[in-house]
């Protein structure tokens, strides 16, 4: 892939891992050895086969199908970030990317790209954005796709990862909308008090953080966000984000939920409605 910086393109911050993930490069990701299959300990009644239980699939193998679909679809990489944590047992990476057709915008935009050698989740990708005014980063559940590690997921990966890529155009435009619609509906902070609370509620925030979110809100330490509108209250939630990388897909999800609700948005009106991909047994399917 052509990773050549495009100068005209702003960089994010993607450095901001946290917690049990340390900052790794993308030499000692590679280096990271794939543990053998395991199989099932009953024999297949038809066959007489065990059946594969657990096919890993390496790091280096997620990161390379992404950067080739990426550059087939006319992405550049402007950054990355790679993350390793449990011995290399579970990876975490950060993409910044752009393309050409990409209008001007104050956020860049993020894919998050996982997988564990542990079970301890699928392979997967999302997408995100992040403002490029500071460090916050933020996932949609817009595109979300997930591969367990089953028997097929050196050729399902390949359709998983190539369906995301193609949603970032809708992706994009969906989440402009999305934030037009933060920035238009001013709040005062009796609102905004009730916003937070319910919010935690819906798991988009742990009890222990409410008040730094609250703190955020009313001495943001970023001036662009002093607007008294939905938009700076987001990014209060955004700043204390930072630092919990295998949280944040969840927490964003339920953060879109409250915020979108207050503001009347939906983002399947803005933008073509994206299918989760789930896996049952060894098939991909739409749910």
């Amino acid at each position: 892939m052509n990773n050549t910086q495009n100068t005209s393109t702003k960089k994010n911050n993607l450095r901001i891992c946290g917690g049990e993930h340390t900052i790794v490069s993308l030499g000692e990701v590679y280096q990271v050895s794939q543990p053998p299959r395991t199989f099932r300990s009953q024999p297949n009644k038809r066959t007489g086969e065990l059946s594969v239980s657990h096919q890993p699939i390496s790091h280096k193998a997620v990161i390379r199908k992404t950067r080739n679909a990426l550059e087939d679809s006319g992405f550049s990489i402007v950054d990355e970030c790679h993350n390793l944590a449990r011995d290399g047992q579970r990876y975490f990476g950060l993409f910044q990317v752009d393309h050409a057709s990409r209008e001007q915008s104050d956020r860049g935009t993020i894919i998050g790209l996982r997988n564990a050698h542990d079970k301890s989740f699928p392979a997967g990708i999302c997408a995100g954005d992040a403002p490029f005014v500071c460090d916050n980063l933020i996932f949609t559940n817009t595109i979300k796709l997930a591969r367990r590690h089953t028997m097929n997921i050196l050729q399902d990966l390949n359709f998983t990862i190539n369906r995301a890529i193609g949603q970032l155009f809708n992706f994009w435009h969906g989440q402009d909308e999305r934030i037009n619609a933060y920035k238009g509906r001013e709040i005062k902070n009796a609102e905004a008090n009730d916003i937070i609370i319910n919010a935690c509620k819906a798991g988009a925030v742990p009890k222990s953080k409410v008040m730094d979110v609250v703190d955020q809100w009313e001495s943001s330490d970023h001036p662009e966000f002093w607007d008294r509108n939905v938009n700076s209250l987001y990014n209060a939630f955004t700043e204390i984000y930072k630092g919990n990388l295998t949280a944040l897909p969840n927490r964003s999800q339920a953060l879109h939920s409250v915020l979108d609700n207050v503001v009347d948005f939906d983002i399947a009106s803005h933008s073509e409605e994206v299918a989760n991909i789930a896996v049952v047994e060894n098939e991909l399917v739409e749910v």
